[in-house]
């Protein structure tokens, strides 16, 4: 997976962060539940969207990881000074 494909799947869910959000959801629930990921492929298709899904997902996680880092990292920094 090269950076490209990350950035691309990053532009996706600028565009539509629900679909990244139930593509994420899907691929990581799809071995414990036993579904077919075969057919959330091919409804994903019917909407519109022809990009990796296996991208989207890993690119979705890594940017909700960095998102709550930076969180947990801004309310760790600040809890002195802030929050009394």
């Amino acid at each position: 997976m090269g950076i490209n494909r990350i950035l691309s799947t990053w532009k996706c869910f600028g565009k539509n962060p629900a679909l990244a959000t139930r593509v994420l959801i899907t691929m990581a629930g799809a071995p414990v539940l036993q579904a077919n990921p075969v057919q959330y492929v091919l409804d994903l298709e019917k909407s519109g969207y022809l990009e990796d899904t296996q991208t989207l997902a890993v690119g979705t996680a890594l940017l909700y990881s960095v998102a709550f880092s930076v969180m947990y990292s801004l309310l760790y920094l600040t809890y002195g000074v802030w929050w009394f």
